[in-house]
């Protein structure tokens, strides 16, 4: 940690605290400079030292000059900066300077004591939860059907995240289908059907061409050491004549088995689920928030994937259908029983990366409703076509207005259980600010 001020001999105490701490051994390197004047300096130490942190305890009056030189020379810098101000009791300076550097995409945060800047250090020295991870999605880079995020590119998502994605075409999956074992196929289509409570409408050939695609995405995982995999399946699973089995049971599988699967190949649902389920070590479920009741302060949250093992994986798996695609006579989903009454979390990153929504909630009881036409009066080549997703639960919300206001996309992410503390450390990590109510306890 390189620990930059106008007069660090002054700062012993500080510095001993740092080389104190239990959990990581810190290596502090001190240097007396003038962030004010010379903060071209401060970068190329940067440069020269290679640290993993930069704390700054500056002397900052505007009777120097101005600040705005700081921010410019400094705000490139990708590494965490911890700024302690020398007074704590006028800090507006201080606060407009680690304004500046997080407009130009620095890490920049602030703190408030010394302990608190210690407490900062020791988050900040945990790796960020997906450093050195890989993500392999197929389809158009950046450009998914129904979530394009063509603001977005690989290397803006490896700076925040840590996280390498790379794409490829979704017709590089159809010649790797045959290559799937028979006889594995058939034995995955036998559990599913087994462990179903119900067969409902899927055919044994579409569970067993599910099943295939399952297998293969598991062994490319394996292969390619990935940590998630996702498919534009958006882009051919409306179509009458698919040219690949919908992947929904392939994902529940994935998901059940530690793998992130987000659908429809959207990049901030990938980015939640990977630090939601590696938190909790829970699936996710990835879900649209299809409407809002103000009254009872409470969403409807749905989608054709699901996990069996939601509750986690010491604990009994939901029990579930087998369901159709949105009774179109093909595809297969799970349609599960998702409990009521427990805490949950629901997560989303922005779409420009900079901020995570964080709601808690609980779930509520609910009637199904997914055996509702689309349409009222629907033609007789409709009338069997669901209008929801296989998937449908119901959770109470605190400041529920507040949270429709805050939606982040067209996705959001929802994991059994509450996690706040590590996921707003997380976010500090990335240097992405959190968005959530006053009170993040769960709604009675």
């Amino acid at each position: 940690m390189l620990f930059v001020s106008d007069s660090p001999s002054s700062h012993e105490k500080l510095i001993d605290a740092i080389r104190a701490i239990r959990e990581y051994e810190f290596q502090v390197i001190p240097v007396q400079e003038s962030v004010q004047r010379n903060p071209q300096e401060v970068s190329r130490l940067v440069r020269e030292h290679g640290p993993d942190i930069l704390l700054v305890r500056p002397t900052v009056r505007t009777a120097v000059g101005n600040i705005g030189n700081i921010p410019v020379s400094m705000g490139a810098l990708d590494i965490p900066v911890v700024l302690l101000p020398v007074n704590l009791d006028l800090i507006m300076m201080d606060t407009d300077l680690v304004a500046a550097m997080r407009t130009r995409g620095a890490n920049a945060i602030l703190a408030n004591s010394e302990a608190h800047a210690v407490e900062l250090l020791k988050i900040l020295a945990v790796p960020r939860i997906l450093a050195g991870r890989q993500a392999l999605i197929f389809g158009r880079p950046f450009d998914s059907t129904s979530v394009p995020m063509g603001h977005l590119n690989a290397d803006r998502v490896y700076a925040r995240t840590g996280l390498r994605i790379r794409y490829r075409p979704v017709d590089d999956l159809m010649p790797l289908l045959e290559t799937v074992d028979d006889a594995a196929a058939l034995k995955e289509m036998e559990r599913w059907k087994k462990e179903a409570a119900r067969v409902l409408e899927p055919s044994d050939r579409t569970v067993l061409d599910a099943a295939r695609l399952y297998l293969l995405l598991r062994s490319l995982v394996e292969k390619e050491r990935l940590a998630a995999v996702s498919i534009d399946c958006l882009s051919f699973s409306f179509s009458g004549d698919p040219p690949l089995p919908l992947p929904c049971l392939a994902f529940t599988r994935l998901r059940d088995e530690g793998v992130t699967a987000p659908c429809e190949a959207d990049v901030c649902a990938l980015l939640t689920s990977m630090v939601l389920q590696e938190i909790s070590r829970k699936p996710a479920y990835q879900c649209n928030v299809s409407e809002v009741d103000f009254r009872k302060s409470t969403a409807v949250l749905r989608h054709c994937v699901a996990p069996v093992r939601w509750m986690g994986a010491e604990a009994p798996p939901l029990e579930y259908n087998l369901r159709d695609y949105h009774g179109m006579g093909k595809g297969a989903t799970v349609e599960v029983q998702f409990p009521a009454g427990f805490d949950v979390t629901l997560g989303l990153f922005s779409k420009d990366l900079e901020s995570f929504v964080l709601w808690p909630g609980r779930t509520q009881a609910r009637v199904s409703d997914i055996e509702s036409s689309p349409v009222p009066n629907a033609p007789a080549s409709s009338a069997g076509i669901r209008k929801y997703c296989s998937n449908q639960l119901a959770v109470k919300f605190k400041d529920i207005e507040q949270l429709q206001q805050r939606l982040a996309g067209c996705h959001h992410v929802l994991i059994a259980g509450t996690y706040e503390k590590a996921i707003r450390e997380e976010m500090t990590r990335m240097g992405v600010g959190v968005i959530g109510p006053s009170d993040m306890s769960s709604p009675s």
